[in-house]
């Protein structure tokens, strides 16, 4: 392997500078890493840049109406926050299924995010969450801020500028009462795996029917999206047999699962149904 750069900025006044710098170079971003070493031989001759020192991307702040996690805070230290714990306790769940603790230890939420997989466990609960990202561009040193299901163009891809990052994940806070949420996902074994079909739901019950709920599949579709036609037949209903059979055919029309190394389309539609 050739030589490798790479550099850690502390802010980002410190990343602009860089970017500035450097921007017609070929380079790298990454945070925990836990993805990158795997497909390392890809990033010979970049310029590898390792954001998970910016200050401005660490911790997790609560107020009344959201929770703000750092996009460089780990999925362990998001399993450890009271907060999280208590107001988004559909976001522990998905983290709890993933990888092993030691690689909860490196592995960052904003990566989980950036890298774009459809299968990717954090991302289903943030989009029922109805999730806002935080992006910093070094080109104009602003700051936007976008519903995180904009974020995603395809299988591994986004919305991102060359050199835009992920900074914050803003999640608002629901005061209803009587909601609940339900994260399950399938893979090969219960621990170390990668999603085969997973989701997402959270609903608000009213007088025993359905006043609304948001359904978000993983890694049955090229990016992880609501499905609204299911969403809508459910409003307003109890879910009786009939209502439930006819969800799930609503449901496997609004997804498009492939078959590939992990599982079959068959599969995949079976399960989300």
């Amino acid at each position: 392997m050739s030589k490798i750069q790479s550099l850690s900025p502390k802010n980002l006044e410190e990343y602009s500078t860089f970017f500035t710098d450097n921007k017609e170079k070929k380079f790298v971003i990454f945070a925990g890493g836990t993805d990158l070493m795997i497909d390392r031989f890809s990033i010979e001759g970049s310029i590898i840049i390792d954001i998970s020192y910016l200050e401005e991307c660490r911790g997790i702040k609560a107020d009344e109406k959201h929770i703000t996690i750092g996009a460089a805070t780990t999925l362990n230290e998001i399993l450890s926050s009271q907060e999280v714990q208590t107001k988004i306790p559909i976001l522990i769940d998905a983290i709890k299924t993933m990888a092993s603790i030691q690689v909860r230890n490196r592995a960052t939420i904003g990566g989980n995010i950036g890298n774009a997989s459809p299968a990717g466990d954090t991302i289903t609960p943030l989009v029922v969450l109805e999730t806002k990202i935080e992006i910093f561009s070094p080109e104009s040193n602003e700051v936007r801020t976008i519903p995180i299901k904009t974020l995603f163009s395809g299988p591994s891809a986004t919305t991102l500028e060359k050199g835009e990052i992920i900074i914050k994940i803003i999640i608002p806070l629901r005061k209803d009462k009587d909601i609940f949420c339900y994260f399950r996902k399938i893979g090969q074994r219960n621990a170390m795996t990668i999603t085969k079909a997973s989701l997402s739901a959270i609903a608000k019950y009213l007088d025993s029917k359905i006043e609304w709920i948001k359904l978000a599949p993983g890694s049955v579709s090229p990016v992880v999206k609501r499905m609204s036609k299911t969403e809508e037949f459910l409003k307003g209903k109890e879910l009786t047999p009939a209502v439930i059979n006819k969800a799930k055919e609503i449901i496997a029309n609004e997804i498009s699962p492939i078959t590939d190394i992990r599982s079959t389309k068959a599969f995949r539609v079976l399960i989300t149904k």
